[in-house]
């Protein structure tokens, strides 16, 4: 009887965690990438998740084939440097991509990314601020100030990530709260871990604090 009742314990608790999974992928399954030594997807294999700034040693320029959940990015040399190429779906011979035992680093796109040539981050959840809607879904000390011609955010992230600094990932983050372009954005301060205006992990870099977005 103790051992009927614990598997049940052991199957609600199971469940509750995929739903959990699902609801913080937006009903998705979580990014992943399973790297194999051979192609086709046979040999050995991994499974990544999130990110990996640089293979273990015994995977390190090895892959020869993958199946990629997900929009990834994959790296010749540590910490995404190097040739790197934006992939998704199955690649069953890394030849064809001219990365045959050749990755070192890969990352996938934060929050599933909005992905390269999409424009910047994907728009906020209901919830989130937007222009008139005064909700804010970050700290209170962070809350935005509108003003008659642009709105001021002093502390942007992104899926809880620091954003790296530039003008392309402050115009990203202004539009993807649907407003125009930023009009000003400072970058004193820096991370360890951001991401970039198309959503893809970076490491340690100036990041964006105050952000003045544009109205129209």
């Amino acid at each position: 009887m103790k051992r009927v009742i614990l598997t049940a314990v052991l199957a609600v608790a199971a469940t509750a965690s995929g739903a959990a999974a699902a609801q913080n992928y937006g009903g998705g399954r979580q990014p992943s990438a399973v790297l194999f030594d051979q192609p086709n997807f046979q040999g050995r294999q991994t499974t990544i998740y999130g990110t990996a700034t640089n293979l273990p040693r015994d995977w390190n320029d090895k892959t020869m084939s993958a199946r990629f959940q997900g929009r990834w990015r994959i790296c010749e040399d540590s910490d995404y440097r190097g040739r790197c190429q934006d992939v998704t779906g199955n690649v069953a011979n890394m030849n064809s991509l001219g990365m045959a035992e050749r990755i070192t680093s890969l990352q996938t796109y934060a929050g599933g990314g909005a992905g390269p040539g999409s424009g910047g981050f994907r728009p906020p959840p209901g919830g989130d601020w937007r222009p008139g809607g005064g909700n804010w879904s970050g700290p209170n000390q962070f809350r935005p100030t509108e003003g008659v011609r642009s709105v001021f955010f002093p502390y942007p992230t992104y899926d809880g990530y620091d954003i790296a600094a530039g003008s392309n990932s402050a115009n990203a983050f202004c539009r993807s709260q649907g407003l125009g372009s930023s009009a000003y954005y400072d970058s004193s301060q820096r991370a360890q871990q951001a991401v970039d205006g198309e959503g893809r992990y970076t490491g340690p870099t100036s990041v964006l604090r105050d952000v003045v977005c544009r109205r129209y």
